[in-house]
């Protein structure tokens, strides 16, 4: 929804740090929305943890340590490969398909590649046909964004993402499970992030 896509940017472009806390009124002025949106957006970005509610004082955007980070990341290493791996055996033309059609729109380029990788994994993670595994990736996936870029880690070339990801697609296109879960593996590993 508007809201929480607007007040998830912001953090995620360090417009809200670390620590800051996020006053529902400056929110419904600054991005144009009711208070009851905001407080709505507010509910959702806490589950995945990306705003703290602190009680007598309000809600402010999480402060993560490194071990947070590592730990997130460790969890995502094991549940992309087997999404991956899952995706080489289960995928349909249709989800080979809408992933052809992300990896090879001109529509992305440096400025949206933050965007353009979130819908190949999540496409990625669809195409494994297996409902709990989607919904704990799409959260831990958002989440490790959002720590990265609060921890002010910059993302790889474009270039370089659809490399690797291509890795990945093709094994997943060959169904190949073991190589789609190596790639994807190699993927999240490679970002130096431990």
């Amino acid at each position: 929804d508007y809201a929480c896509r607007m007040i998830k940017g912001a953090i995620i472009n360090g417009e809200f740090r670390p620590g800051d806390l996020l006053m529902e009124q400056d929110m419904v002025e600054r991005f144009g929305i009711g208070r009851t949106p905001v407080r709505e957006a507010l509910q959702k970005l806490s589950v995945v943890g990306l705003v703290q509610c602190i009680p007598h004082k309000g809600v402010i955007v999480a402060v993560m340590s490194k071990n947070d980070v590592k730990n997130v990341l460790e969890i995502r290493c094991t549940l992309d490969s087997l999404a991956a791996s899952l995706a080489a055996q289960r995928a349909t033309e249709k989800d080979l398909s809408d992933i052809d059609a992300i990896l090879n729109s001109p529509d992305y380029t440096e400025s949206n590649k933050v965007y353009f990788d979130e819908l190949l994994h999540k496409a990625i993670y669809k195409a494994s046909h297996n409902d709990e595994l989607l919904k704990i990736l799409n959260g831990l996936y958002e989440k490790s964004v959002c720590m990265l870029s609060i921890g002010g880690l910059e993302r790889e070339p474009i270039a370089n993402m659809k490399k690797e990801i291509s890795r990945i697609i093709d094994a997943i296109k060959n169904h190949d499970p073991e190589e789609a879960s190596k790639a994807a593996l190699d993927h999240v590993q490679s970002r130096n992030w431990f």
